[in-house]
């Protein structure tokens, strides 16, 4: 079977941890690279033995016929590189957010809808191999009841690194990676009811939710900016509860209170967690033309995107 010739827009650190995924699955030949930041471009190239270095954008897009395209850039631009990259109909891996508001994501679906491009959404934590085991130690001793997501976002220290741009954003920039979770495990959302509190930021910064899901489990969703704790998980099944916490750290409970913890696949511990599988559900994207649950198109993830609107209003 021949290998998918795969272009990289992007040259910075998610798209090194890519590369490094790329470069393990047979599958793949990463043609070509292109950056803004031509240096950088040219360092992950003869890093990972990448044939071509381009200069622009549709430069590589019209150079070759590709198989697949992996949009890298940073979350502020993330949106006019899509933009650009959907009327040429060759498939998509697009970096979250997959837009800076419900609207930019709802165009961007409309615009794959027009050109009829396949896409896929960068949401690694859903293939964290942890959370599939945990899903499946809640199925054996009975059903899910509940599900709590803190998603406490350090803001203190991402006012440090990130642009005023992102920050006026950080809920779709970032906090998407843990809402999106509490469907990722509950499904569909039937009702939510929200609170929001001002520390420090005038649009909020300390916000509780309370979620009805659609099979009739409840979630709950916490998250203070300002305080010093982590991204975490708990499910409560009958008779067991997983943890994840942090999200990599899993381990489980027993009605005994026994403790026992879930180790991570191989691919988890070598790369990135989520990468890899990640990157085995793109290639089928892209061999079968369709998209394999956990992974979301634009088409999907605009429930996530709403759900995050609705905890942040």
């Amino acid at each position: 079977m021949y290998k998918l010739r795969i272009g990289i827009i992007g040259a910075g650190r998610i798209a090194e941890q890519h590369l490094k995924v790329l470069k393990n699955i047979n599958d793949f030949s990463v043609f070509g690279i292109v950056s803004r930041t031509q240096k950088k471009a040219e360092k992950l190239g003869k890093k990972f033995g990448i044939e071509k270095v381009f200069n622009s954008i549709d430069q590589m897009m019209k150079s070759t016929q590709l198989d697949g395209v992996l949009i890298l850039v940073s979350a502020n631009n993330l949106y006019k590189v899509a933009k650009r990259i959907i009327p040429y109909q060759i498939p998509f891996f697009l970096e979250k957010p997959p837009g800076l508001s419900i609207y930019e994501t709802k165009t961007l679906y409309n615009l794959t809808r027009k050109h009829i491009t396949k896409n896929m959404i960068g949401l690694n934590r859903r293939f964290y191999s942890v959370f599939h085991q945990g899903m499946k130690i809640i199925k054996k001793h009975g059903k899910l009841l509940g599900i709590l997501v803190e998603g406490h976002e350090r803001f203190w220290l991402a006012k440090q690194k990130a642009k005023k741009f992102l920050l006026k954003k950080w809920m779709f920039a970032n906090s998407i990676h843990t809402i999106d979770l509490l469907i990722f495990f509950g499904g569909k959302v039937k009702s939510i009811s929200r609170f929001k509190k001002s520390y420090k930021e005038k649009k909020g910064d300390q916000f509780c939710s309370i979620i009805e899901f659609k099979n009739g489990t409840l979630g709950t969703y916490i998250s203070n900016w300002y305080s010093p704790e982590s991204w975490s998980v708990k499910l409560f099944g009958e008779k067991v509860t997983v943890e994840f916490k942090p999200l990599e750290v899993a381990s489980w409970i027993d009605s005994k209170f026994k403790r026992r913890k879930i180790t991570p696949s191989k691919y988890d511990r070598k790369f990135k967690p989520g990468f890899y599988g990640q990157m085995l559900a793109f290639k089928k994207l892209i061999r079968n033309g369709q998209l394999e649950w956990p992974a979301q198109s634009l088409k999907e993830v605009i429930d996530s995107t709403e759900l995050v609107e609705k905890i942040s209003s």
